[in-house]
């Protein structure tokens, strides 16, 4: 935690830096959706590699590496909606 001092007029001010309430911080982090499970699903369809995992509000994208034999590896972006729980590569 850091301090801000400020000085004017000969007197000294200690102010603590302004951090968001608890409550707005549950609130938001109530909101990102838990992609743990789409993304083992994903890897285990695909037997890739898991690269990134990104949660929003409404959806996971989860980005994966795919290794073919005497290919190059292929990055699939998956964008998975909880709601229908169905992944589509992009």
């Amino acid at each position: 935690m850091s301090l801000l001092i400020l000085i004017t007029s000969g007197t000294i001010a200690l102010a603590e830096p302004a951090s968001p309430p608890p409550v707005l911080l549950a609130e938001a982090q109530a909101q990102v959706v838990d992609c743990s499970d789409a993304a083992e699903e994903i890897l285990m369809k695909t037997d890739g590699r898991l690269l990134s995992i990104r949660p929003h509000p409404d959806r996971c994208t989860v980005v994966v590496l795919i290794t073919k034999e005497g290919e190059r590896p292929q990055k699939k972006i998956f964008r998975v909606s909880p709601v229908t729980d169905q992944s589509e590569p992009h």
